[in-house]
């Protein structure tokens, strides 16, 4: 006889993990079919006339100077057919490579050059140290609108103000918001998910199964209150929204995830709508969106909370 339910081992995912994580994964590429890119081409100008597709040394404990360059922009693309900059071969997905003193170097480069891409954090990381003084390149998009986890409010004293100045003197000399790591600088426009403590189950049906409700946060925040807005309504719009998930547990089991410890997408890495295919999951339905809060931190950190209610029929529980 088993007396818990509603697991079958101790470190499975359960039901919060996988909402949050396909909430994420859901606004996320419903985002980038929206066209949440923006193309950095070489040669190509930052909005304030920097040269965003040129990359920066970054010092680094974990590196040798000269292993780890960054792009101003953090969180690349790497799904490919969205009108991205990414590789067409399957088995080397997302951005193709980088250019070192103007020669092209893919990422299946081995010796001297060879690399692997981060693509969250937005960086090339040489297996060996380069120069410093290297002229490094690369083409890429970027991410306009984050979607990140959160938990709590200190995720508000990582917000990185002006990411798009890739002109900054702090930029090139890595100091200032500049010299806080790429995985601590949290970029705007965003969207942090957090799970809200508010939970509620119902019986479904007689013979089983029970309707279970939770809250989540949706913190939008911007640097300017026209971009708040926009994500606070973005959110709101999804209310009574049904989509299929992805059952986590099923991608852990088969490995499938589709980065793999350093960011780098694996061979013929699976999009989101591809891993809810081969990994169905249960329905995720959003009711009750309703606006929280709004508020500005500062005269250009701008905020909005809405609060959504997920829905989800759990069988055999």
């Amino acid at each position: 006889m088993a007396y818990l339910k509603g697991f079958t081992n101790l470190g499975d995912s359960t039901i919060t993990n996988h909402v949050r994580e396909n909430l994420l994964s859901f606004l996320d590429y419903g985002l980038i079919e929206k066209s949440n890119f923006e193309n950095v081409e070489i040669p190509s100008s930052g909005y304030y006339d920097g040269l965003d597709h040129k990359l920066r040394p970054v010092s680094d404990p974990r590196y040798t100077d000269g292993q780890v360059w960054e792009s101003a922009r953090a969180n690349w693309v790497w799904e490919s057919g969205v009108g991205a900059l990414t590789s067409t071969d399957n088995a080397y997905p997302g951005v193709s490579g980088v250019y070192v003193g103007g020669t092209f170097y893919p990422v299946s480069t081995t010796g001297t050059y060879a690399h692997h891409i981060n693509h969250p954090m937005g960086r090339v990381v040489f297996d060996s140290a380069i120069s410093t003084s290297s002229d490094v390149q690369c083409e890429y998009s970027y991410k306009y609108i984050n979607v990140v986890k959160v938990d709590g409010l200190q995720w508000f004293s990582q917000i990185q103000k002006n990411s798009e100045r890739s002109d900054d003197a702090n930029f090139i000399g890595n100091s200032g918001e500049w010299a806080v790591l790429s995985e601590n600088r949290q970029q705007l426009p965003m969207i942090g998910v957090e799970v809200s403590p508010i939970r509620r189950m119902e019986p479904y049906q007689l013979g089983g199964g029970q309707t279970v409700f939770t809250d989540f946060l949706f913190h939008c925040v911007a640097d300017n209150m026209y971009d708040r807005d926009f994500l606070v309504d973005l959110i709101c719009l999804q209310n009574q929204k049904v989509f299929d998930s992805f059952d986590l547990n099923d991608v852990a089991t088969n490995n499938a995830f589709p980065l793999d410890y350093r960011g780098v997408p694996v061979s013929g890495a699976l999009r989101y709508p591809d891993l809810v295919s081969t990994y169905t999951g249960i329905h995720i339905r959003l009711v009750n969106s309703r606006i929280d809060s709004m508020y500005s931190l500062t005269p250009d950190i701008h905020v909005g909370t809405v609060k959504v209610t997920t829905e989800c029929i759990l069988f055999g529980v």
